[in-house]
């Protein structure tokens, strides 16, 4: 084998673990930022549902003021 041919074996070579390490990074961004990510669903649920949230927190400062 020639030497160029081995020098674009070799590039070949990078270039696919560069893709798999890109991909295994990308993963673990995703795993790591579902468990931290509490905060945005729970601002989209209250979002969508107010009242239930109004009503409950006006109910527990309630119970909370009473004592």
């Amino acid at each position: 084998m020639s030497a160029d041919a081995q020098r674009h074996e070799l590039i070949a070579g990078v270039e696919s673990h560069e893709r798999e390490l890109e991909q295994a990074l990308d993963d673990l961004r995703r795993a790591l930022h579902r468990p931290f990510a509490v905060g945005d669903h729970l601002g989209e649920h209250v979002s969508e549902h107010p009242l239930p949230w109004l009503v409950s927190s006006l109910l527990a400062g309630l119970w909370l003021g009473s004592r």
